[in-house]
């Protein structure tokens, strides 16, 4: 299909999805699959475009409501196609894996717009049923004889959503580690100065206040977590 089919401002957004997730590619992909998920993000996401232009259900959508489902399709070839490279299914199999994929990720979207469903609706419903697309599709390989039974577990076994976001979890709770050390330093330190105020200069007053200021500064902070 002829990108010139396709109007630029669609284009420009799907490149700017794929330069997102470009910094999100895992350390154990290598160039050639990073290449090839490029390339099938772009595919895949000019195909929805395609659809949104001409089909009368995505055509009276919003453009930004457009690039919900744009992105919503992107991320899933992203997340799945690497779920595949782990999978230790062959290359030549990942495909036909994605085309079910894409086309139930389709399929489902274009329900949702039927029945107006909000967001959060769409994401859920997407996610069931491109996971239950991708281990029928492990299991019709398996079941042709075209992979193990230990290769169907292991690829059954990958989410890459998952392990991102738990990737994640770990990152923010070793950020709020970082900063409870932070804050128990600063409120050492200030009971030092307040002992050595207290002793130096017998202003016991002013302890109270700087106790309650300090345990304020800590806790408003603590609510950013």
């Amino acid at each position: 299909m002829e990108e010139a089919k396709i109007q630029k401002r669609y284009i420009n957004h799907i490149n700017n999805l794929i330069e997102q997730m470009s910094a999100l590619f895992p350390e154990d992909i290598n160039q050639l699959q990073k290449d090839y998920l490029v390339n099938n993000i772009k595919k895949s996401s000019l195909l929805l475009a395609r659809s949104l232009q001409e089909d009368p259900a995505f055509k009276n959508l919003s453009f930004e409501k457009q690039c919900v489902y744009i992105q919503i399709m992107a991320e899933w070839s992203f997340h799945k196609e690497i779920d595949l490279f782990r999978s230790g299914i062959p290359p030549k199999y990942w495909r036909i894996v994605m085309q079910k994929i894409w086309y139930t990720t389709w399929e489902v979207m274009y329900a949702c717009v039927q029945n107006k469903a909000p967001d959060n609706v769409v994401l859920s419903v997407v996610e069931r049923y491109v996971n239950r697309t991708y281990k029928d599709a492990v299991e019709d390989l398996k079941n042709s004889n075209i992979i193990t039974q230990e290769t169907e577990e292991k690829a059954k076994g990958q989410s890459n959503i998952e392990k991102m976001a738990k990737e994640y979890l770990k990152e923010r709770q070793a950020e709020k580690i970082k900063y409870y050390i932070k804050m128990c330093f600063i409120l050492a330190i200030i009971g030092v100065l307040i002992t050595a105020l207290v002793l130096k200069f017998k202003i016991h007053g002013v302890i109270g206040i700087l106790i309650v200021l300090a345990g304020y500064v800590f806790f408003s902070g603590e609510r950013h977590y």
